[in-house]
């Protein structure tokens, strides 16, 4: 009888095996807002059509390495990354995963209400000379002011917790950070002078443009777009949830590693304003438009040779989910 199983099992046509879930393994950091949406997706049983595997990294670069190597399916990444990525022929793919930019924050009692007061200050730069926003903030301080504010200021460049750190001693004016990393700020009262969407719209970008994508390999998406679709949705609800229902929320907030309520209150805020509520032509022809700014203004450093944005840097068989 055992067999008869065998033998008939390997008459089946394929769409029969398709009843078993996939496995989809998908790379996080452990402290990052990805591990919230999976951590909601498995508790809320939201991947029907796939069963999620989650593999816990140490930091983004360790990510990128475990895409690269085939170790998980998925990670979230910048899509940057990935349209350099193309440009050497690898066919990785993105989807928007958040509109939530960094932060240039000042203290409180800071007497810097403009970009031309920045001159003379020290301002803490995190994720070094080649980050997205110092290169645009550089660039509207030209443009604005005439002035090249990586010689009219004093730029300290380091991790983003020992900045946060500098900051509150007194020993910064200005940071320019991570979203997450401003929060905490932001909960003691210090001000955002300027986000990094206010970088595009002052460089006249036009439409809010994401940070970061779910990125893939493409022929990942070729062989299971219905896998990989699925688990977008899944995201896009496990999302929706945190912001939404407060059940959800309390079990989440630890995974932010915060105990100050204030804090975890304003990562939450944070994070919600990033939903994706619309990814189209016009978004897609704001991110070209961006790509050959940071390609004009980096030369191949931060974009490759590429001037124009690589086709398929964000997938095109994505749908938004309803």
């Amino acid at each position: 009888m055992q067999a008869l199983t065998w033998i008939v099992a390997l008459f089946l046509p394929l769409s029969a095996w398709s009843a078993t879930p996939r496995v989809l393994t998908v790379g996080a950091l452990a402290y990052g807002t990805l591990n919230w949406e999976l951590t909601v997706i498995e508790r809320e049983r939201l991947a029907r059509s796939f069963r999620l595997s989650v593999r816990k990294l140490a930091n983004p670069q360790a990510a990128e390495i475990a895409l690269q190597a085939g170790a998980v399916d998925l990670i979230v990444a910048d899509w940057l990354w990935v349209a350099r990525q193309r440009n050497r022929g690898v066919d990785f793919t993105a989807v928007p995963y958040s509109l939530t930019h960094g932060a240039l924050i000042v203290p409180p009692d800071s007497p810097i209400r403009s970009l031309q007061d920045l001159v003379g200050k020290r301002i803490g730069i995190a994720g070094g000379g080649l980050d997205k926003n110092w290169l645009l903030l550089q660039a509207l301080t030209r443009q604005r002011h005439g002035l090249e504010l990586s010689h009219a200021a004093t730029p300290v460049f380091a991790a983003p917790p020992l900045l946060n750190q500098q900051l509150l001693q007194g020993r910064l004016d200005a940071l320019l950070t991570y979203w997450h990393y401003a929060a905490p700020l932001e909960a003691k009262g210090y001000q955002t002078l300027m986000t990094g969407e206010d970088l595009l719209k002052e460089l006249g970008i036009g439409s809010p443009l994401p940070t970061l994508g779910y990125v893939f390999r493409e022929s990942l998406a070729q062989r299971f777009p219905e896998i990989v679709q699925a688990f977008l949705e899944a995201a896009f609800q496990a999302r929706q949830a945190i912001c939404s229902q407060s059940e959800v929320w309390r079990y989440v907030a630890p995974l932010t590693e915060q105990n100050d309520p204030k804090v975890q209150a304003v990562l939450r805020e944070r994070y919600c304003e990033g939903r994706i509520n619309r990814w189209g032509e016009e978004e897609l022809k704001a991110a070209a438009r961006l790509y050959r700014l940071l390609a004009s203004l980096s030369g191949e450093s931060l974009t490759g040779a590429a001037t124009d944005l690589p086709a398929g840097t964000f997938w095109q068989g994505f749908t938004l989910p309803r």
